[in-house]
């Protein structure tokens, strides 16, 4: 079978690979739309560590194709969404049947080959049945929901509160309509290029911020009478952006980190005490339902995820989708490869 393949900094490849086998408890997923998330781009740009050669991805949807033991057969044809983190089963968490509470779980693409191909095998317990309604290139764009409803159901966001969303990526976008959602008043964003403004002023943003020509803090101290905004969310792992988190929050706020790389500056304590803040680390979609809530958002057509998608491919193209992606050219947001 065709796999996308890193072999290195900057570099993918089209490559021959075998296909996968169903083991006990697994499935084989026939892979009908991958969607490109920033922890592949920043694997293919170096900001993430990754061992060469890997197949990249972890944001997918397609059709089981084959079954392992212990897996009813009924399975086989069925659409499906997949949730990207493998559980160890082998802690008391899986052996308590909560392989999502896994301590120990690993995102496919980056501890082990991923979605960019045609066939990939994973555990029956990662699947989400596709209802009617929600095509394929829908559910495979479902991890930055689930990522933004992790980072709101923490911050549990009163009505009318003031939030700034720093990152206008596809995660930052999600956010942007959820707060929305959820009630907030003043909403600011941040990105360093225009492009994405016009889905944030789709999604509820109120006040659009370019980094690339204004002081973003000074801009957001401004928009908040000198405050500081109540929420603040740091979305887009750059080192700029993750140091001016606590600057742009008032006194007894709350900021959320959810960017990753590996430079970003070690969080600053003191200035967290002095405004006696609550900081919160979202490490992913959160694995309570996250995902199964998000499908459900877009199956009812309260998140419309056509604004995000800007590009598409064909997986012998998918040199040309990661140069893209990586290079925001053009205005993507959301690169879609269809295998």
């Amino acid at each position: 079978m065709r796999a996308a393949v890193l072999t290195g900094l900057g570099q993918v490849e089209l490559q021959d690979r075998p296909e996968p086998d169903a083991r006990p408890g697994w499935v084989v997923v026939a892979v009908e739309s991958a969607s490109l998330c920033g922890t592949d781009v920043h694997q293919y740009d170096g900001r993430i560590d990754t061992p060469f050669p890997r197949v990249p991805g972890h944001d997918f949807a397609g059709r089981v194709e084959s079954v392992g033991e212990g897996v009813e057969e009924s399975w086989v044809g069925r659409p499906v969404a997949v949730k990207p983190s493998l559980p160890c089963n082998d802690c008391p968490e899986c052996d308590s049947g909560k392989p999502f509470d896994c301590k120990k779980k690993k995102l496919i693409g980056l501890w082990s080959d991923g979605c960019m191909t045609e066939k990939v095998a994973v555990p029956v317990v990662n699947l989400i049945p596709r209802p009617d309604g929600v095509e394929a290139w829908q559910a495979s764009l479902l991890e930055p929901l689930a990522v933004g409803l992790n980072t709101v159901d923490r911050l549990r966001i009163i009505l009318g509160e003031s939030v700034v969303v720093l990152g206008q990526g596809p995660i930052g976008l999600a956010l942007t309509r959820l707060c929305a959602l959820s009630g907030a008043g003043k909403l600011i964003v941040t990105d360093a290029r225009e492009a994405p403004f016009t889905v944030s002023r789709a999604f509820g943003a109120t006040d659009c911020v370019n980094v690339a020509e204004v002081d973003a803090k000074q801009a957001v101290l401004d928009l908040t009478d000198g405050v500081g905004a109540d929420i603040v969310i740091e979305t887009s792992g750059f080192p700029a952006s993750s140091a001016m988190v606590l600057d742009a929050v008032r006194k007894e706020g709350k900021v959320a980190h959810i960017g990753w790389a590996n430079d970003l500056p070690p969080l600053p304590v003191i200035p967290i005490m002095a405004k006696t803040l609550t900081v919160f680390g979202i490490g992913g979609n959160g694995g309570r339902g996250q995902y199964e809530r998000a499908l459900e958002l877009v199956r009812s057509g309260r998140f419309d995820l056509d604004p995000l998608v800007t590009h598409r491919f064909s997986l012998d193209d998918v040199a040309q989708a990661f140069e893209t992606a990586a290079s925001k050219a053009d205005g993507a947001i959301k690169v879609v490869v269809t295998p």
